[in-house]
């Protein structure tokens, strides 16, 4: 069963897990973007189908080799389908180790995974019902089967219904009617309640140990994951030097795994990645900041590659309008998005990236510029006006006290969150508070460590403001946890019934044009609730090896590790 992209990017969501359960944030310390009109030497716009990952087939590439990558956070928990779990860093790796049951193409074409996979079909339309079954033979690495009961074990728990686990989001799940055992130990059996567009992105699987209690989902993979089943293996977690060394899975089932080795190390300064790369310590390196790309532009062309998508992921600022907090009072909100000038913003990180010339500010939450459906619903106030702004704020009570805004005999102070290290967020900090504090708001500044970013601020609400990027999915429903008031991933608490609706009504819409209408709508009301303000559409830009394949600038293709190595007669293989 394959399933096309169209209206179904989801552009909304980060990096989904290998679980393709919910939209999953990641720490932008090697920030990216791509909107307001850089140039950059990019050439022209890249398509939304388009990806760069030196495809080759398996019959061009060698067995060997060691494959270093890095990232800019070690693992709060390597559960993904738990909220402190559910990273962009943390979901590469596990790709490599846990069942991925679909993958999808550089088009956002979604088909069964065969290491995994026989087939994921809808058998009826009317009520809704999906069949999955699995290959025979496949265990986890505890020696459990992977079986009906490890696809029960997820709809299980991810409906929601389970409020001691701390799940990553119910989007879908909690649609779900009932989940059955079908003709054999390997089908399950799903009826949705109603409709549900994207229930390919439903599909996966839990072991049981990680399913048994609270406890062992909320805690128990905090250091390591317990149970891994793919074609690698971890060989060694070092948390002190924050390194994961993966190793093939001599019990893998599938393709062989072509790499001897795959190291993964964090590196939370920028300018320290494109150091090692520079040193030849890295093989792969995400080029999204000049911190990196200055020092690696050099190198291109000298054994090394550029490669460019223009994948469904963004930057964005995300406010608190939790109760109680400063920005809980939508018109603050409001004029802070008059007040902040976007296309600076952007300029600030990337007016030296090759970004395609003349490329689109970002004014819609859902859907990115390149995508069929994408209308700019942003109106007043997507447009910088500071003049505006402040009346804004005068018209909510407000009046300037010297050079600050206040009402009642307090002033507006709020809190910027970010990680530390983040060179994004260094270039963005300044320009933010400068344009604030032209309007009277005034913006405090707090780093913190990058592993406790989201674990200890972003998702208990320890921020007035924070910006991140949201990595996207084929899957479109999969971020609407971020958008609807009781949201596992509202982290700003800000939302109404009104788009709530919208965002359930969309989610089960299988009209390609009446979704995409119902989406618009949900985006112009999610500038007027003015919760999250969208930077710029992040390219993916990174510098490899010429011989590594099939793997890079990916945009919406899922990374197959069966075929992840390098060419045929390249000097790497003897590393």
């Amino acid at each position: 069963m394959r399933l096309t992209r169209r209206s179904m990017l989801g552009a909304t969501a980060l990096t989904v897990s290998m679980t393709a359960l919910a939209a999953c944030s990641k720490d932008p310390g090697t920030g990216g973007g791509g909107s307001g009109g850089s140039d950059g030497g990019g050439g022209e716009q890249i398509a939304a189908d388009a990806n760069d990952i030196n495809a080759k087939e398996l019959d061009e590439l060698g067995e060997g080799g060691v494959l270093r990558l890095a990232n800019n956070a070690f693992p709060a928990n390597w559960n993904s389908f738990h909220t402190d779990g559910n990273e962009g860093n943390t979901t590469e790796m596990l790709e490599a180790i846990s069942p991925v049951l679909t993958l999808a193409d550089a088009a956002g074409v979604v088909s069964p995974n065969p290491q995994y996979t026989k087939r994921v079909e809808l058998t009826s339309e009317d009520p809704q019902v999906m069949e999955i079954e699995l290959n025979e033979g496949m265990t986890w690495s505890d020696g459990t089967p992977i079986d009906y009961k490890s696809i029960e074990n997820v709809f299980k728990i991810m409906d929601g219904s389970k409020e001691d686990y701390g799940i990553a989001s119910s989007s879908g799940y909690e649609l779900v009617e009932k989940i059955e055992q079908g003709d054999s130990d390997l089908i399950a059996v799903i009826t949705f309640k109603e409709k549900y567009a994207d229930w390919l992105g439903l599909v996966s699987v839990m072991p049981d140990s990680l399913a048994e209690s609270a406890d062992a989902f909320n805690a128990g993979w905090v250091k390591e994951p317990m149970v891994t089943a793919g074609p690698y293996k971890i060989g060694k977690i070092d948390a002190g030097n924050k390194t994961v060394l993966l190793e093939p899975d001599e019990n893998w089932w599938g393709d062989k795994a072509l790499l001897k080795q795959v190291l993964f190390t964090t590196i939370e300064d920028p300018a320290a990645t494109a150091t090692s790369f520079q040193n030849g310590q890295l093989d792969v390196i995400e080029t999204t900041v000049p911190a990196t790309y200055s020092v690696v532009e050099p190198m291109i062309g000298q054994g090394n590659t550029l490669r460019k998508a223009a994948g469904p992921n963004w930057t964005h600022l995300t406010f608190n309008g939790a109760e109680g907090r400063p920005l809980a009072d939508q018109a603050v909100r409001q004029a802070m998005f008059r007040a902040i000038d976007r296309e600076e913003v952007f300029l600030s990180v990337n007016a030296t990236m090759p970004y395609p010339k003349d490329t689109e500010t970002l004014n819609n939450h859902l859907l990115m510029t390149n995508q069929e459906g994408y209308k700019d619903n942003s109106g007043d106030l997507g447009a910088y006006d500071p003049e505006a702004a402040k009346k804004l704020l005068e018209d909510a009570g407000y009046t300037m006290e010297g050079d600050k805004a206040t009402k009642d005999g307090k002033a507006i102070e709020i809190t910027y969150v970010y990680n530390d290290g983040s060179k994004t967020n260094e270039a963005v900090v300044p320009v933010v508070q400068e344009q604030l504090a032209a309007v009277g708001i005034t913006m405090k500044v707090q780093k913190v460590p990058p592993t406790d970013l989201f674990a200890k601020y972003v998702i208990p609400g320890e921020f007035d403001l924070t910006l991140f990027g949201w990595l996207g999915t084929p899957f479109l429903s999969s971020g609407d946890s971020i958008w609807k008031t009781g949201g596992e991933q509202n982290f700003g608490k800000i939302g109404d019934e009104a788009t709530d609706k919208l965002v359930d009504q969309a989610a089960v819409e299988t009209d390609e044009a009446k979704r995409l209408d119902l989406i618009n709508q949900a985006d112009a009301n999610l500038w007027e609730l003015a919760g999250t303000l969208p930077l710029w559409q992040s390219y993916d830009f990174f510098v490899q090896n010429d011989d590594l394949a099939n793997i890079g600038a990916k945009g919406f293709q899922t990374p197959d590790w069966t075929k992840i190595g390098y060419v045929k007669g390249s000097a790497k293989l003897e590393g």
